[in-house]
């Protein structure tokens, strides 16, 4: 009886090693087969979902396109490919030094939307620095956290306390013209225009003891516009 038991067990052993298991990745490889490969115009896409891939084979992902829900891709390859006897077709895409293949359903046509959470993080880091170089008048009223645009504008738009000395009213003038680089070309055609005179004349302005109201006044005037502005963004 332990003879039989034995010679069973060794019998089973030998099957084991012989038989192939079930997935490898030799085996998922051959089932996509490339049909065809053709050049496409240069094409805006975005996308929320699906997986990048190295090659049209769908060997190996790359990026998870859910990573990159605010990223604009260009197209400029197709392929037809057959997966598991299923046809489907695939687009190459590419944004900086990012690239591989995709399901094309997975893509919506035209740039990704603008992450608008991030761009008001990094316009309030640079509104403080811009503030900064304010008098310590203006940085008291300008500075610190805001809860949005329009909280981020009404700094400029009200209360808004500058120097009186020459040397102050310059660094104040110094702050409102790194706020209006910082917010220029984001409103419409003559909104620009109107921002691009005014900072023009503000930048011009000869700050002298004689003239520091008329100045002050320029400023507070230049500073309420845009910060109006400013808070139209919310």
């Amino acid at each position: 009886m332990k003879k039989i038991v034995k010679a069973s067990a060794l019998a089973a052993l030998s099957l084991a090693l012989v038989v192939p298991a079930e997935t490898t990745s030799a085996s998922a490889k051959s089932r996509v087969k490339v049909i065809s490969t053709t050049n496409v115009a240069k094409r805006a896409y975005h996308g929320k979902k699906g997986n990048i891939y190295t090659s049209a084979k769908l060997s190996k992902r790359h990026y998870v396109m859910k990573h990159y829900k605010y990223t604009t891709w260009y197209m400029t390859k197709k392929a037809v490919i057959k997966n598991k006897g299923k046809k489907g077709t695939l687009v190459y895409i590419k944004a900086g030094n990012k690239s591989g293949w995709i399901y094309k359903k997975y893509l919506t046509a035209g740039k990704a939307p603008v992450n608008k959470a991030k761009v008001l993080a990094n316009d309030s880091i640079s509104f403080n620095r811009a503030m900064l170089s304010a008098s310590s008048q203006l940085q008291d009223e300008a500075t610190g956290s805001y809860d949005g645009y329009k909280d981020m504008g009404s700094r400029l738009t009200y209360g808004y306390v500058y120097g009186n000395e020459v040397d102050e009213i310059k660094m104040d003038r110094t702050a409102l013209l790194k706020v209006y680089k910082l917010f220029k070309g984001r409103f419409n055609k003559s909104q620009n225009a109107d921002l691009a005179a005014m900072a023009s004349q503000i930048k011009n302005l000869q700050v002298t003891g004689d003239n520091w109201q008329l100045a002050t006044t320029k400023m507070a005037t230049f500073g309420a516009t845009l910060g109006s502005l400013i808070e139209s963004l919310a």
